[in-house]
This record gives C-alpha cells, structure tokens and sequence, in this order.
C-alpha cells in the first residue's frame, strides 16, 4: 500500500510597489543589494526598472514586483503613469544629503494621488554609513517628525554598501500588504 502526503501549497500574492525620490539617493542600488546580498553600483536609472522578488510572510508567498523610478526631474512627468495601481510604496534618500528629504513629499502627493491614499509607505534613509552617530540622531529625529506630519508606515536607516539594515524595510512593508490583502484593500 502506498500513501500519499498532502502537499500544502502557500498562497501567492503578486503586488506592486513603486520605489521612489529623489536622483542619486541610491534606490536601483538597493534593489540590488536586496536581490544579490551584494554591493553593485548602480548607474543613474533612464526612466524606470523593474525587479520581482518573492518575500515569505507567515503562510504567503508575497511576489512583488518593483518598480524603481528614476528620480531625476526630468523623468518626473511621467511618474503619475508608472505608479498608479501600486499596493505600496518606498520613497528613498540619501542621509549624507539630508536636503534629499525635502524633495521626497513631492514624490509622496504624486504616489498618493494616483493610488489609494492610505497606500502604505515606507520612508528609507540610505548611506547610513557614511555619516557619524551624532549625525544620524538628528537624521532619526527628522525621519521620525516626516513619517508622522505625511502619516507614513514607518522609517528605515540603511546602507546598501555595507548590507546594514537593508531587510528590515522590505519585511515590514511585505507584512503591512499581507496583512491589507487579508482585510481586502490590496
């Protein structure tokens, strides 16, 4: 007699997520890291790229496919286009040009006028390690004031050269899309 064992099948969820800010803050470079767990420099982006990773969340195969914008103003025309039916978003800048905070709300209106305005949101300050700790306290003191004042999911500090903190960001944002699929908003 044989037997057979019932193979259980997770559930797959496909979801976009649009990824964001300002030219030069290192976005494509940390979708690299994130793909390859390797320090690939990355040349400015000419319009948008596109990675697809699968992340596991509990029971969910969470397949996201990213869409990495180029930040540069000149492609900013054609944004709105590319980021509509986004489940999520990250907006990236860069924490040794602090000024590059300043530009991000421009991304956020732009994200949450072309897609539903409870979107989630992930703000991610990259090249953590090129700044000192004093440094990245007032960096956190401002991250923590913009998440609130836009009503953003969360802040990340990160450097996609050294690896630091790059999965955090990804995991929580793959949880808050599970977790909005179950309730019926992804």
């Amino acid at each position: 007699m044989t037997s057979t064992k019932f193979q259980f099948t997770p559930d797959v969820l496909t979801v976009k997520v649009v990824v964001a800010g300002p030219g030069g803050v290192g976005k494509t470079t940390l979708l690299k890291r994130l793909e390859t767990n390797n320090y690939i420099p990355a040349i400015s982006t000419v319009g948008v790229n596109f990675l697809v990773l699968d992340h596991e969340i509990g029971e969910t195969i969470l397949r996201i496919a990213y869409w990495d914008y180029a930040g540069e103003d000149r492609f900013k025309s054609l944004f709105p286009g590319y980021c509509q039916g986004s489940s999520g978003g990250i907006v990236a800048f860069d924490t040794s040009r602090i000024q590059t905070l300043s530009e991000i709300p421009e991304w956020l209106k732009m994200m949450k006028e072309h897609n539903d305005p409870d979107l989630p949101v992930i703000l991610l300050g990259n090249k953590i390690d090129t700044i000192g700790e004093e440094k990245r306290k007032l960096i956190a003191e401002a991250a923590d004031k913009f998440v609130k004042d836009y009503g953003l999911s969360g802040y990340y500090f990160c450097s996609a050269k050294s690896g630091e903190g790059i999965s955090s960001p990804f995991s929580h944002l793959g949880i808050l899309l599970v977790e909005r699929e179950r309730k019926g908003k992804v």
